[in-house]
């Protein structure tokens, strides 16, 4: 595919979507170029593109795609439909649903699944408020016919309420200084717009941190309207669950709050005992469903951070599943 392959090599601006950390990810990801694979965030279709292209032609390979944003659906049904036909299946659903669409299509088993958490740069291209590097209604919901528009946090959450939640999901020092200027603003009239927003928080602190600031607090509001960090744990779980023996589960996060969630959990699954240290003998029967291919997190280089900026925070682990006795059925 030459568009894949001049991506590889050069990185270039003028296509609008460069898979972060591709060559790393499916070189750990796939083991069977004739097996089923999962691409839990599809977005602009970067990886899903570079998992075809590694898997055989006149086999029985494939990927299912989930994505929850219909747009990136529709889109990628217009960019590869014709290409991959039936290798491809595309899903408008949250990853969060692989389980439960696995049970409903009777599929027993993949050889292994990729997330690509965050918001994409399609996501980022379009007006729904993810950004606030251009104005349009502050929404952010993936699905816009589920949850609550990130409009009505910002119009109905009180100071502390506010103040917690960018605290905890932005990580922002001074969550309550600009939780306490959102009020005052609403008071004088609804905030419905990114630009409004970034009005607000740019009258807190001065310029010098506010690129960062904006990107917390846009951050924080995304995650909760979305409840991403929920849907990434109930999407580990069922990745974990249905990938087979010696299959693999690859994620790429973007933040300290998913990377603390993919570790976490691994090194959960990773272990044989639970029991308390000061327990004589082991009575907790734990069983270890995988084991750590990456034990330190893997980063891009500064090679592709310089062609692709998006990549500078990018964190990748993957595991290996070893054992299958609760395979999703």
């Amino acid at each position: 595919m030459i568009w894949l392959q001049k991506l590889w090599e050069t990185g270039v601006d003028e296509y609008a979507h460069i898979p972060v950390l591709l060559r790393e990810s499916l070189d750990l990801l796939i083991t069977d170029p004739n097996g089923t694979y999962i691409d839990g965030t599809i977005g602009g279709g970067g990886h899903t593109a570079g998992i075809l292209e590694r898997l055989s032609k006149a086999g029985t390979g494939r990927v299912i795609g989930f994505d929850a944003d219909r747009n990136a659906i529709e889109e990628c049904v217009k960019r590869f439909s014709h290409e991959y036909g039936e290798r491809l299946i595309l899903v408008n659903r949250n990853f969060s649903e692989i389980g439960e669409y696995a049970r409903e299509q009777h599929l027993k088993e993949t050889e292994g699944v990729l997330f690509d958490l965050g918001v994409s740069s399609f996501q980022l291209d379009t007006k729904a408020g993810f950004s606030y590097r251009s104005d349009s209604p502050l929404d952010m919901r993936f699905q816009r016919d589920k949850g609550v528009p990130a409009r009505d946090i910002v119009n109905e959450f009180s100071t502390d309420d506010l103040t917690k939640l960018f605290r905890e999901f932005g990580e922002e020092p001074m969550s309550r200084a600009i939780a306490s200027a959102i009020i005052r603003a609403r008071h004088t009239r609804p905030i419905e717009t990114t630009a409004q927003l970034k009005d607000v928080i740019a009258s807190i602190g001065g310029e010098r941190f506010l690129t960062k600031r904006l990107s917390r607090i846009f951050q924080a509001l995304r995650i909760v309207v979305n409840d991403e960090l929920g849907a990434l744990r109930i999407g580990l779980e069922s990745a974990i669950g249905l990938t087979k023996n010696s299959g693999r589960i690859a994620v790429i996060s973007y933040h300290s709050l998913e990377d603390r969630i993919v570790k976490n959990l691994f090194r959960y699954e990773a272990l044989t005992c639970v029991c308390p240290p000061h327990s004589p003998i082991c009575t907790c029967e734990k069983i270890a469903r995988v084991k750590i291919l990456t034990h330190k997190a893997l980063k891009s280089s500064e090679d592709e951070v310089k062609r692709n900026p998006r990549a500078r925070s990018a964190k990748l682990r993957v595991a290996e599943k070893i054992n299958d006795y609760n395979r999703i059925s």
